[in-house]
């Protein structure tokens, strides 16, 4: 006998005719095309009993070459082989009864069975009927993908459901019970790589192989590069029943995983009846979402009635400000309380929140850029570090990533002082709690777990100025940043700054400046 093989990849091409031992198929011719164009002149004049042809080929596809050929050839034995997503082509290769339909990357005991198939077709009359029938045990899979899909969408094209359940030979109960899986396969980020990582493909052949194997019946299919769909159902029980079968499911799944982080699997509501399967997708997709703040492996639906978030803006100046004064454990703590007050609202869209963040990012970028401090190695454009932090895929990745960056930002101010690590320490300290009214050198001495005398020697050396003196400078230059804000009492800048008697705060302040907090403020207005 003879095959031709046509396919315009040449690492298939020759893979495939290397790989397999022609002699025991009967085969001793091997032809080969790069397009269908060429395959089918090649045809014409080898007419070859076998033909294996790729679906997706340059100036003539797979199914037009097999069409062409049948009319010359109607006993031809056909081999279409495809990627997944080629599906579509799938009814044009059952109506031109090909013998299989085998799906790449091609699996070379997959690829022999096909073609024993085909030889045992090419020696025997009568098969029609048998070769259909393989042909379809063989696409149900891509057909069962295909109808996972399908059911998905709001809007439904019910005349290719019905024609899709009839290829795949399915049998649907009207009241029928189903509910919806929807698995994030997570990728490696910044913060995590050493995250075990397997593509989408791969965990979609376990999903499959689960389904083959359990108790648990249902239909699943590639959403896109980062999404599976499953689809369980039950015929007959109750809902509770399904739940239970479903939460088994998704505890197997985790269990064959090299990594139980590798995915979030959210579970939508469970539904009646095929034509219902769009309400439990729709809500596995809202869980998705809540998973980003929840940060659970496995997350069910539930009735969320809480608001969206919306950021004040000052928010971001704040930061800044924070920031600019090198009050980094207010920067930390301004974090901090917006991560828990997004955490309430887990219906704000998560690119939403996102775009919060980049912004205090970019925040950060731009007064670390003031100081001369790079804080990402040279590519501090706005797309690649929107890029870095898409990929962040929970609300405490997105906390620890720009935590990380502050710090950095802080380490980096340190190594430009002038000062020792110790006198760099104490100023910092003084930053983060000048507002605190029992601040004192006793407290700093416990923080640093250094004696106040090495202290108040080490930051007199070196500043030239006692830690009191700087402490009282700095407070009351903070003072003077409040006044500046006339809806502000002068009480109340008083208390911000540390001091809770307002008189002994006059008297700091006139010793200072030369005039008294009021005084001052109404200098500001002439």
């Amino acid at each position: 006998m003879k095959i031709l093989i046509a396919d315009d990849d040449p690492f298939t091409l020759q893979g495939i005719i290397g790989a397999i031992h022609w002699d025991q198929f009967g085969v001793n011719m091997v032809l080969q095309a790069s397009n269908g164009s060429k395959a089918l002149d090649v045809a014409r004049q080898e007419l070859p009993e076998l033909l294996l042809t790729d679906v997706r080929m340059p100036k003539m596809d797979g199914i037009e070459l097999a069409t062409a050929y049948r009319e010359i050839n109607p006993s031809c034995q056909i081999i279409f082989m495809s990627g997944f997503s080629d599906k579509q082509y799938l009814k044009s290769a059952i109506k031109l009864r090909a013998v299989s339909y085998v799906e790449k990357p091609i699996e070379l005991n997959e690829l022999q069975d096909a073609l024993q198939l085909a030889v045992l077709q090419t020696r025997s009359t009568g098969q029609t009927v048998k070769t259909e029938t393989n042909m379809m045990l063989s696409a149900k899979p891509l057909i069962s993908s295909e109808l996972a899909l399908a059911i998905t969408k709001p809007i439904c094209d019910k005349e290719r459901i019905s024609e899709l359940v009839e290829m795949a030979g399915y049998t649907f109960p009207a009241r029928m019970r189903l509910q919806t899986l929807l698995v994030k396969v997570r990728k490696k980020n910044m913060l995590n790589p050493q995250r075990v990582e397997l593509n989408v493909e791969n965990i979609y052949g376990l999903v499959s192989g689960l389904l083959t194997e359990s108790s648990t019946t249902g239909i699943a299919a590639v959403k896109d590069d980062s999404h599976i769909v499953i689809h369980l159902y039950v015929v007959s029980g109750n809902l509770d029943e399904l739940q239970d079968a479903a939460d088994r499911f998704a505890s197997n799944l985790l269990d064959i995983l090299p990594d139980k982080e590798m995915v979030f699997i959210a579970s939508g509501k469970t539904v009646i009846g095929l034509s219902a399967t769009e309400k439990s997708y729709s809500t596995a997709v809202i869980v998705l979402q809540h998973m980003f703040y929840n940060n659970y492996s496995v997350y069910g639906y539930h009735e969320n009635q809480t608001p969206a978030y919306y950021i004040d803006p000052h928010l971001v100046t704040v930061f800044g400000e924070h920031l600019s004064k090198q009050e980094i454990e207010q920067a930390l703590r301004l974090i901090s309380s917006l991560t828990f007050d997004i955490k309430q609202h887990k219906n704000t869209m998560v690119n939403y929140v996102k775009e919060m963040y980049f912004q205090l990012v970019m925040t950060l970028i731009r007064v670390s850029g003031e100081r001369n401090i790079h804080l990402f190695d040279n590519t501090d454009s706005s797309g690649s570090i929107w890029n870095m932090m898409h990929e962040l895929e929970t609300l405490s990745e997105l906390k620890d990533f720009i935590a990380m960056k502050v710090e950095h930002y802080s380490s980096s101010i340190m190594e430009q002082s002038p000062y020792s690590g110790i006198v760099n320490g104490i100023l910092q300290y003084v930053h983060d709690h000048y507002s605190d009214i029992h601040l004192s050198i006793s407290k700093i001495s416990t923080h640093t777990m250094l004696t106040t005398s090495y202290l108040c020697n080490r930051f007199k050396q070196e500043t030239g100025q006692t830690i009191n003196q700087y402490v009282t400078n700095y407070r009351i230059d903070k003072a003077k940043e409040l006044l500046r804000d006339p809806s502000r009492k002068v009480a109340n800048v008083s208390l911000s700054v540390g001091y809770n008697n307002g008189d002994y705060f006059a008297k700091c302040f006139r010793k200072l400046t030369g005039c008294n907090p009021s005084e001052y403020r109404e200098g500001l207005g002439g």
